[in-house]
């Protein structure tokens, strides 16, 4: 065992339990193993203090002897060595687990399934006491004596169904369709002792399985969830850290402190990888889009809960508007001494339903409270609400979210943006929901999208909208008609 002081998860679940497999599983990759990659490659494994810890934690055992963790959740950076630490799981489930054992490497897709699997299929061939106990396959590992197996399993796999998993490792959560992590946790309750563990870096989409079950953890380990049957380890750097600040690098990456890792590397990555980017990979954060479109620290730098909307001043409304699933939301921009005040009123769906009434009600009231020059909708979902509106004489105006409306509305809200022109209340939904963005190319440039998160982002699209009308409605003149253009 490679000794050092070992670098804890900033989450962990607690020990309970004095007895564990931890140590014999390290035993059992120390004396079979060999390190793959690195400078070191073909040497025999050496098991760090932080691996020897977890494996200690995520092996522990009951009073009555069964393995605490039915479910295990074990967030790490790239270059830890997460293929390597789901090998030696996956083969001690196989070669030391009970008659029969099922192990799965789990993933995506077969390809990444293929990287864990792969790293273990290594290993058993270039040990002579691995490769007599097992017939190795493509895809499979068998144990003629025990009858037990070790199977690549992705996604898309026939095999999904009826499984009997005794040993699980899915490789990068984040990614993994829903369908297959239910088939595996559910498959393992016919086991007596089952393990199921899932290694993976950070997401991006905290509605994914992924995401959830990050959130979950972070309530038990917080006390606000009692479930003793989750573990839940994740290395990650602190929230607001600066991407060049060394410690932060250290405390997601528990190998760096050890030189398996590349100071030089990381120093280069920081200042050449886009942040999002960096943040999610190296710093092992979970990020609100694939791709952030705005520079870190420039909506924090507009925070102005002092500055309040006040009554008689010109006021703007955007309002992106849905029928289910999505939300509703409205924005009031204000323009006061060169800053726009900037609010946002936002309906989550209960269910599939949100009340239309009740946003047409707090539009109405905002005309008794402020001077509405412009309410700016997009007439797809409100041309009910926007005919009703304007027929009681409030100032309605068609904003289509086409691209060529929307590029030049986001870009605009950009400059505001990191110019510090905008003033916002701090709001977390609405906060959320700005931050959740990502740019989206078009013919015509960019515009926000939600890409491929699940997370909303409507409060951004109608505050770009209110900004676009309330800076540069000198530049479009309303046509003759009902509505304006």
């Amino acid at each position: 065992m490679t000794t050092t002081e070992s670098v804890k998860p900033k989450w962990s679940t607690p020990r309970l339990y004095p007895q564990s497999d931890g140590p014999a599983v390290a035993l059992f990759g120390e004396t079979f193993l060999t390190i793959s990659k690195g400078v070191h490659a073909g040497r025999p494994l050496r098991v760090t203090d932080w691996q020897y810890d977890l494996l200690e934690d995520i092996y522990e055992r009951r009073e009555d002897g069964l393995f605490r963790y039915k479910r295990t959740l074990i967030g790490l950076s790239r270059k830890a060595g997460k293929s390597l630490l789901g090998s030696l799981i996956g083969l001690y489930g196989l070669i030391e687990g009970e008659p029969g054992a099922e192990v799965y490497s789990a993933a995506g897709d077969r390809q990444q399934a293929r990287i864990v699997f792969g790293e273990a299929r290594r290993q058993v061939l270039e040990s002579d006491t691995l490769s007599k106990a097992c017939r190795v396959y493509r895809d499979v590992i068998e144990v003629p004596e025990t009858g037990a197996i070790y199977r690549v399993l992705a996604s898309d796999s026939k095999l999904v169904q009826g499984l009997n998993p005794s040993t699980v490792v899915c490789d990068e959560l984040h990614v993994v369709h829903e369908d297959l992590w239910d088939a595996l946790t559910l498959g393992s309750g016919a086991r007596r002792d089952p393990m199921v563990v899932a290694i993976t870096t950070a997401g991006y989409d905290l509605e994914s399985i992924c995401g959830r079950l990050y959130q979950y953890g972070k309530r038990v380990v917080n006390n606000e969830i009692e479930d003793q049957a989750f573990g839940f380890f994740w290395w990650e750097a602190p929230e607001e850290c600066d991407v060049h600040d060394r410690k932060a690098w250290a405390a997601a990456n528990p190998n760096l402190d050890l030189g398996l890792i590349s100071e030089e590397d990381f120093e280069v990555a920081a200042r050449q990888t886009a942040e999002v980017a960096f943040r999610r990979y190296r710093l092992n954060q979970w990020v609100r889009s694939q791709e952030s479109w705005l520079p870190s620290g420039s909506w924090e730098q507009c925070l102005a809960p002092e500055l309040e909307l006040v009554a008689n001043v010109p006021t703007f409304v955007g309002i992106d508007m849905a029928l289910k699933h999505d939300s509703i939301a409205v924005v009031c921009v204000q323009e006061i001494d060169g800053r726009l005040i900037v609010r946002a009123k936002i309906w989550l769906p209960d269910g599939d339903f949100i009340d239309v009434m009740d946003v047409e009600n707090y539009i109405r009231k905002l005309r008794d409270d402020y001077d509405l020059v412009e309410i700016a909708y997009d007439p797809a979902y409100m041309q009910r609400s926007a005919e009703i509106l304007s027929d009681d004489g409030f100032p309605m105006v068609e904003f289509p979210q086409s691209a060529a409306r929307m590029v030049p509305a986001c870009g605009h809200l950009y400059e505001m943006i990191v110019g510090g022109k905008i003033a916002h209340d701090g709001a977390p939904v609405f906060t959320d929901q700005v931050m959740s963005a990502t740019p989206r190319s078009t013919d015509q440039g960019w515009r926000l999208s939600k890409g491929k998160s699940k997370r909303k982002i409507d409060a951004a699209i109608a505050l770009a909208m209110a900004v676009d009308r309330a800076t540069r409605k000198q530049e479009v003149e309303n046509e003759p008609g009902f509505f304006a253009f």
